[in-house]
């Protein structure tokens, strides 16, 4: 199974719902402030924190967008998810923060990116299933908490 998710944030996103009904599988698609995508099992506008978590903890592979939330907590799933940005060009958000994370935490191998969508098929493809399943401590989380926690 494939989870994605959009997170919670209003701007629309439909590129990235649009491009996963092309993905031939078992989509399961968390889409937030959108309409709900076609071609997917099972499609949730918004779901509990804990459920959501879950989700993640099943799925084979994790695609989502580039919010630090829903990076790390796939990351706490097991993952190197899939991690496509919301772009200021298309509407998406604000500006290109996202983008910038993306950059950056995919050249240390925590993401996968995808900032041309029609990538999408191939990057979930190489993501497969890779768990992370020690209990070691994360330098990804420790980082983003530090930087979180410094006055």
């Amino acid at each position: 199974m494939i989870f994605a998710t959009v997170g919670t944030h209003g701007q629309p996103f439909s590129r990235f719902l649009d491009a996963l009904a092309g993905l031939n599988d078992d989509v399961v698609v968390q889409y937030g402030h959108n309409a709900p995508p076609a071609g997917v099992r099972e499609a949730v506008a918004f779901m509990p924190f804990d459920e959501l978590n879950g989700r993640m903890r099943e799925a084979d592979v994790v695609v989502t967008h580039a919010g630090v939330g829903s990076v790390l907590c796939a990351r706490e799933a097991g993952h190197v998810p899939v991690v496509v940005p919301r772009l200021h060009r298309f509407g998406e958000h604000v500006d290109d923060h996202q983008l910038e994370l993306v950059a950056a935490l995919g050249q240390d191998g925590h993401v996968i990116p995808v900032t041309d969508i029609s990538d999408l098929p191939a990057a979930v493809q190489k993501a497969g299933r890779r768990a992370d399943t020690t209990n070691a401590p994360k330098p990804l989380h420790a980082a983003v908490r530090a930087a979180l926690l410094t006055p």
